[in-house]
């Protein structure tokens, strides 16, 4: 768990959760778009490397520095469970005919509802000061799984 970081208790009433709030849900809906490439593996490729870039712009964004060899380890650890779901809609992309309408779907929401929950559980360890460094996947699943299910309603709201 994060360290409480005093010189970080303020940021949020400075307007910044506000803003990651804003940049996740850009770039969960970001990630929504890559899974409609008709072309498997490509739309998980681009969902990771969107997921990469809003950890940069939140780390950023929080004054936390940034490593983007540790981000993608941790996005890998973190984000892990939801890759064995992803593996239907690429077998499903690459059956004739029924690849856009079914595959493409499934997968826009398992990355704009993945991408929201990686976000928002980095937002909150960075509000309480953690770090890349300090940050522990294993003790976020929780937490990753509830913002999971949100980013999922987020999406189905967004439909």
């Amino acid at each position: 768990m994060a360290t409480e970081n005093p010189d970080t208790q303020s940021l949020p009433a400075k307007g910044i959760s506000k803003q990651a709030d804003q940049l996740i849900r850009k770039y969960a809906f970001g990630s929504g778009a890559f899974g409609y490439l008709p072309v498997p593996i490509v739309d998980a490729f681009g969902i990771m490397a969107l997921q990469r870039k809003m950890l940069f712009q939140l780390a950023k964004m929080y004054d936390v520095p940034f490593s983007r060899s540790l981000a993608k380890d941790l996005l890998k650890t973190l984000a892990g469970g939801v890759v064995s779901q992803t593996a239907l809609p690429m077998a499903v992309k690459m059956v004739p005919g029924i690849n856009i309408l079914l595959g493409s779907t499934s997968m826009a929401a398992i990355g704009s509802a993945s991408t929201y929950a990686v976000g928002k559980v980095f937002q909150r360890h960075f509000e309480e000061g953690g770090t890349l460094e300090d940050f522990q996947p294993e003790q976020e699943k929780e937490v990753f799984e509830a913002e999971l299910k949100k980013g999922v309603e987020l999406t189905r709201q967004k439909k």
